[in-house]
């Protein structure tokens, strides 16, 4: 069913923010869609997600709307302001936290979540030296790409073996894709992560 109020809300936000429509691109919509594929086998009503480097939550937030917990971490704090003041104003489950995932303060609630979703790789460290994950005992999905042209892409990946080498060592990789995007490669990894 539509959420005829959160369509509403891109509409009246999209009118003076066109970063906004790039995060409801078909490239964007085509990635997360496949995550969701990927996971949805792992979560229900009791589950606690994390999204690292969540930007919007524009199309991740509205498929999981009906889990118990959505922390989105992302630096953008103007991002993480209008996905909660303007786009899910109207949902009560998500928690927004602008900071570095890196922040040894957000370490707490990734090592708790059930599943981890980072679709943004590419803009940040590895994630085998993300501390967090080293005593988590959640899903992930992980995406990375080949687009090193792309203002912030500062940890592109040539191929699927490379994004899988930047894994902490404590994951069991359940699902390995490949979508093609306009721009290159997009790259998911699907997993378990162990104690």
């Amino acid at each position: 069913m539509i959420d005829l109020q959160l369509f509403k809300n891109i509409m009246a936000e999209a009118r003076n923010n066109p970063t906004l429509l790039d995060s409801y691109s078909p490239n964007q919509f085509k990635a997360k869609e496949k995550i969701v594929e990927h996971v949805n086998q792992f979560v229900d009503t009791n589950s606690e997600i994390v999204i690292l480097g969540g930007w919007y939550g524009s199309i991740l937030v509205p498929f999981f709307k009906h889990v118990k917990r959505i922390t989105i971490i992302d630096l953008d704090d103007h991002a993480i302001s209008i996905s909660k003041n303007r786009l899910f104003s109207h949902y009560d489950n998500i928690d927004y936290i602008a900071s570095d995932v890196f922040d040894k303060k957000r370490h707490g609630r990734i090592m708790n979540a059930d599943l981890i979703i980072n679709p943004s790789c590419e803009h940040m460290p590895s994630m085998k030296t993300l501390d967090a994950l080293k005593t988590s005992k959640a899903y992930f999905a992980f995406t990375s790409n080949n687009m090193y042209g792309i203002e912030g892409h500062t940890n592109c990946v040539s191929s699927i073996q490379e994004f899988k080498d930047q894994l902490p060592s404590n994951s069991t990789i359940l699902v390995e894709d490949e979508i093609k995007d306009t721009r290159g490669i997009r790259y998911m990894l699907v997993g378990r992560l162990t104690v």
